[in-house]
């Protein structure tokens, strides 16, 4: 089995932050073309951002809850259940999301799928930037 601390560790660009609906279609929570990074340290220290990329001047703060992501802390690895626990010490908007976040990985060369364990019908691919 594979180290999969060295895995995670770098900086990957966002492939797709996808929803597959029960009937099938698509939604992308934030559009087809959003971008983003995560970053994972080797001192255990985690980053991410994600926006959708076509954003008009936001006038109202609650709009952009729904084009922006922004969160950091320190994670961990549960090669056991093949989850990264991302602990959430700051985030854009505080209170959107839990303290710890897990999220189920899998790798496949140069890109990694990180699903939340409570949502198997969403997933975030990032490819690895070299």
């Amino acid at each position: 089995m594979e180290d999969i601390a060295k895995l995670i560790v770098g900086t990957w660009r966002l492939v797709h932050s996808i929803i597959i609906k029960p009937d099938g279609g698509k939604r992308y929570p934030f559009g087809e073309d959003a971008n983003g990074y995560i970053c994972y340290s080797d001192t255990g220290v985690m980053t991410v951002q994600i926006c959708r990329k076509s954003r008009a001047e936001v006038k109202k703060l609650s709009r952009l809850k729904h084009d922006y992501l922004a969160y950091f802390g320190q994670y961990e690895i549960d090669p056991e259940r093949q989850v990264v626990r991302h602990i959430v010490e700051g985030q854009l908007f505080p209170g959107d999301h839990p303290e710890v976040l897990e999220r189920k990985y899998r790798f496949d060369g140069d890109l990694m799928s990180l699903r939340p364990v409570d949502r198997t019908n969403q997933e975030i691919l990032w490819q690895r930037v070299r």
